[in-house]
């Protein structure tokens, strides 16, 4: 099996070593530097901000920890997230992607910007973009190594074995190849979370492949029943579940933008 799938990879011109190329500069000068006037991305990510904004600005999600899985080279995914939690634990399984997270949160660097100031505008706060992202810092625990993979995602990294809330973005769709093989990752980030915690699950649906600097990455193609089944399997309620389609992609082949809350209502 292991043959076949380099065969077909090699085919279809795409890899799978994210940590030996993905190239984390890139991704936030193309992706993250603009919004939402930003050619699809900025559509993408200022879909994604909403609905992070929608989900968090009322106040009724919320806990002491939060988890973001996958959270590559950028920090969007806890901008409004981490008012609403004591402790915050990034992850990335790229050591470059986890070292510029550490730059970030070690100094009086910002990243970022134009999608902080983006979020703050439609929260209608105060604060300036440094304010912002110095709290965000102030709330941040670590940065860990994970790997979606395994039973264990998280390995002999954290002494926390559960949290209340859990983050992704653009992360479990990338981890997989095959329709079980998300359904396992999704199962292993599910052990993550308490019964009664909340999934904000941002992502793609109907890609196969999407570029990062010189190369293409592979992913599993996934419509929507796909996440619904796979998430109620493994013990979740859904409570929302939107989408935005696209037909003017530039480096992936997706077609659908979705943004998912569920609640994990029982272990598996």
């Amino acid at each position: 099996m292991y043959l076949v799938l380099l065969t077909n990879m090699a085919a279809s011109g795409t890899t799978m070593d994210y940590a030996g190329l993905f190239d984390p500069e890139w991704y936030l000068k193309t992706f993250l530097s603009s919004i939402p006037d930003q050619h699809i991305e900025g559509d993408l990510m200022q879909f994604y901000m909403d609905k992070y904004c929608k989900i968090f600005q009322p106040g009724e999600v919320k806990g002491r920890q939060l988890l973001d899985i996958g959270t590559g080279p950028s920090v969007h995914s806890i901008i409004s997230a981490s008012r609403h939690v004591d402790d915050v634990y990034l992850s990335d399984f790229a050591a470059q992607n986890r070292k510029l997270l550490n730059d970030w949160w070690k100094s009086d660097k910002t990243l970022i910007e134009n999608v902080t100031a983006y979020v703050l505008k439609q929260e209608k706060s105060s604060e300036t973009v440094v304010e912002r992202q110095t709290a965000m810092k102030g709330k941040v625990r670590a940065v860990l190594p994970i790997d979606v993979t395994l039973s264990n995602p998280l390995g002999s990294g954290s002494d926390i074995t559960q949290f209340d809330i859990i983050t992704s973005s653009l992360c479990l769709e990338a981890a997989a190849l095959t329709i079980d093989q998300y359904r396992t990752n999704a199962a292993n980030v599910a052990s993550l979370l308490k019964v009664g915690g909340h999934f904000i699950l941002n992502g793609v649906l109907e890609q196969t492949w999407y570029q990062v600097g010189e190369y293409k990455f592979g992913s599993v193609w996934l419509s929507r029943e796909d996440i619904e089944s796979t998430f109620v399997s493994c013990g979740f309620d859904i409570k929302q579940f939107d989408v935005l389609k696209t037909d003017d992609e530039v480096y992936s082949d997706f077609h659908v933008f979705f943004a998912m809350h569920a609640v994990k209502v029982r272990e598996m």
